[in-house]
């Protein structure tokens, strides 16, 4: 026997549904009214996970003016399906939980860890709420059905007054009869529209809110009528939205991933620029490089103790446990490091030399007629925009293959006595690699680019744990020093730390013996075939300087 689900009607008119409840009431003489005004707020992340996997989290706040009785403070959490409206999870908190691991039901933290990860809730859109709910009992006075009517107003400043109005239907169990009947009656009698999308869906539409799909996500596809310098504005002017949308999250730090985003399209801007050669005069070039890159350094220090921060109870677990408590001095020193870097980034995203590059990058991204633009500096600065009029996919294909050959070059180099630096300088040229394949993947079947990429990451996750673990070992020592310096550490501390590294050591010893064997199965005939047949040019075009 299929499960009944809650069935929702709209209404046309603001006093319908006052009205409607009325009715009801009449009609069904043995019942009970609730009524509560609240204060909603939605919740999600930043990047709409729990809305992409057709879910809506809230938080409930009953009106303090009308339920002074209450403690303002508590409210209810609730999870529901956004397709159904079918309730997954609720229960009273104090407070908005900011992050899953904050939840204290076990099955509610497991689905939105799941979902959400290090990602914190943020509110999406508010409402004010006035709920009615009309439950029809029995001659035992037993609940048989639940009837509400829910009128929402946007809390949020809108560009004029919005007003929704719901009435559910909620099925009991044992009921079905009951619930059939009063639907019908609503539909036949009554003649109410069933409502054809999600709530939440129409008060974000009021809200001007748009759902995004992820962090990077190409709004504009290259083809084959792209030049490149064409292809380069759009994807800078992507790189920038990415950077504006994060920043605001990355200053208050309301999760760790705001900056991490931010860093990535930084990054990615400085491997475009890097890689695709004579787009822009020498001079502009070089000042967007040299800001770019210090731009990446102001942003490291505050990343990197995110990440020992995120790290730290992986770092406990590789201890005894008799030691693992020891290290919680080695916390507070973190935590109070963070705080100074990221209190010095916000001073430099604040001034003039940020304003200035922003400022600048807007200006060369603005203009929209761009034949217009490189036949100015065609003539301005002939040699250094050699590229900018050439086909896109041309240039973008020979630079793909040059990596693709840097790539294979560095690793077949490397042997067991090679030093550490040189399996960092491969990850680099992969990760430069991977950008421009994901950059001018329009230009390649889907299918294909997938797979390469796949072969890429193996790689990649190895080089990047191998570098990581190099850069932690060497950092565990330098903090210890610094909080003996600092006159934070003791002896068990110390001790700790030190075992910590030895720990760490073997991991990395044990990474790079894997190396040679991820490297094979990248090089491996089956896997370079896809490479050559895509990125192999068939024949030289004239005139592209890489």
């Amino acid at each position: 026997m299929n499960v009944l689900q809650d069935s929702s009607f709209t209404f046309k008119q603001e006093t319908d549904d006052d009205s409607v409840f009325e009715l009801l009431c009449r009609k069904y003489l043995q019942h009970k009214v609730i009524d509560a005004q609240l204060e909603r707020q939605y919740l999600d992340s930043f990047d709409w996970r729990l809305y992409r996997n057709n879910l809506v989290c809230g938080f409930d706040r009953l009106n303090s003016s009308t339920h002074k009785q209450h403690n303002t403070q508590k409210g209810i959490f609730f999870v529901v399906d956004k397709k159904t409206g079918a309730s997954i999870c609720e229960f009273p908190v104090n407070r908005i939980p900011r992050f899953s691991d904050d939840i204290t039901q076990q099955t509610c933290r497991k689905l939105l860890n799941e979902l959400l990860g290090i990602r914190a809730l943020i509110t999406v859109a508010s409402s004010a709420v006035k709920r009615r709910q009309l439950n029809i009992l029995n001659q035992e006075n037993k609940t048989i059905l639940i009837l509400r009517t829910e009128s929402y107003t946007l809390t949020e400043q809108t560009d004029k007054h919005h007003y929704f109005s719901r009435l559910t239907v909620s099925p009991v169990k044992g009921y079905r009869k009951t619930f059939k009947q009063v639907r019908q009656y609503l539909i036949d009698q009554l003649k109410l529209p069933i409502a054809g999308k999600a709530m939440f869906d129409e008060i974000l539409a009021a809200s001007n809110k748009i759902p995004g799909p992820g962090v990077f996500t190409a709004c504009q596809t290259l083809n084959d009528t792209h030049n490149t310098g064409e292809a380069v504005r759009i994807l800078l002017h992507q790189f920038l939205e990415v950077m504006q949308a994060n920043e605001p999250g990355l200053r208050d730090a309301i999760d760790t991933e705001f900056l991490h985003d931010y860093r990535v399209a930084v990054r990615r801007t400085r491997t475009l620029l890097g890689q695709i050669k004579h787009i822009f005069p020498a001079k502009q070039l070089d000042y967007f490089k040299r800001e770019f890159l210090w731009l990446g350094q102001i942003t490291g220090p505050t990343r990197d103790l995110d990440i020992y921060l995120l790290k730290f109870d992986d770092y406990r677990q590789e201890l005894p446990k008799g030691m693992q408590n020891h290290l919680a001095p080695f916390q507070e020193f973190l935590e109070r490091h963070w705080q100074i870097e990221h209190t010095l980034l916000r001073r430099k995203l604040d001034s003039k030399r940020y304003q200035k590059l922003i400022d600048k990058l807007h200006h060369i991204l603005e203009d929209k007629d761009s034949s217009a633009q490189y036949t100015r500096l065609k003539r301005i600065a002939p040699q250094d925009t050699v590229n900018a009029t050439k086909p896109a996919r041309i240039v973008a294909g020979k630079i793909l293959w040059k990596l693709y050959k840097q790539v294979l070059k560095e690793g077949k180099a490397i042997t067991p006595q090679s030093p550490d630096e040189d399996l960092h300088e491969l990850r680099k040229s992969c990760k430069k690699f991977r950008y421009l394949i994901e950059f001018f993947q329009d230009y390649y079947p889907s299918k294909s680019i997938k797979m390469l990429l796949k072969l890429l990451k193996a790689l990649q996750d190895n080089l990047g744990d191998f570098q990581d673990l190099c850069i932690q070992t060497t950092q565990l020592n330098h903090f210890a020093e610094q909080m003996q310096q600092e006159g934070l550490a003791n002896t068990q501390t110390l001790m700790a730390m030190g075992v910590l590294v030895e720990k760490l050591n073997v991991r990395k010893m044990s990474t790079r013996a894997e190396f040679e064997h991820r490297f094979n199965a990248f090089t491996q005939p089956d896997s370079k075939e896809p490479f050559s047949d895509l990125f192999k040019p068939q024949h030289q075009p004239k005139g592209i300087t890489i």
